[in-house]
């Protein structure tokens, strides 16, 4: 069974770090220091579980330019199965129904997924960036009910 939460206790917190820890951390050899940042605070988290374990986890938080969609992260025994897809989805639901006036949503992607986040009508913008020694895109989505 999957299902997605917002992570609100300081216990699902800590799987939402520990997620990202593995992802970017770990596999990916991010800094510590570059993957988590004073807006974790200002962010609102979530977890996609399956069967009981929390194996992805995504953020948004309201910026000057609309929503901005971030560490979108899949545990690599979970990959596969559409479930970036699924919480980048829920994030944009919860996202549109806690801030119906934005329109813009937006995010740094990773060069490697754009393909994900195209699937999702995303569309590339500016010039390609280096962020945490990897190549990203910024990408944008405009919804209009």
């Amino acid at each position: 069974m999957v299902e997605i939460t917002q992570a609100k206790s300081l216990e699902e917190i800590h799987e939402v770090f520990a997620i990202r820890i593995e992802v970017f951390v770990v596999e990916q050899a991010c800094l510590p220091s570059e993957e988590f940042d004073e807006l974790d605070a200002q962010a609102k988290h979530y977890l996609l579980w399956e069967d009981g374990k929390a194996v992805a986890t995504g953020r948004y938080r309201k910026t000057e330019k609309g929503v901005k969609v971030e560490r979108i992260a899949t545990l690599a025994s979970a990959r596969g199965k559409g479930y970036a897809s699924q919480i980048v989805q829920h994030i944009i639901q919860e996202a549109k129904m806690a801030y119906p006036e934005l329109t813009y949503f937006y995010l740094h992607s990773q060069q490697t997924v754009m393909p994900l986040y195209a699937s999702l009508g995303f569309m590339p913008y500016g010039e390609t960036f280096i962020e945490a020694d990897i190549v990203h895109q910024a990408m944008s989505l405009i919804i209009r009910d």
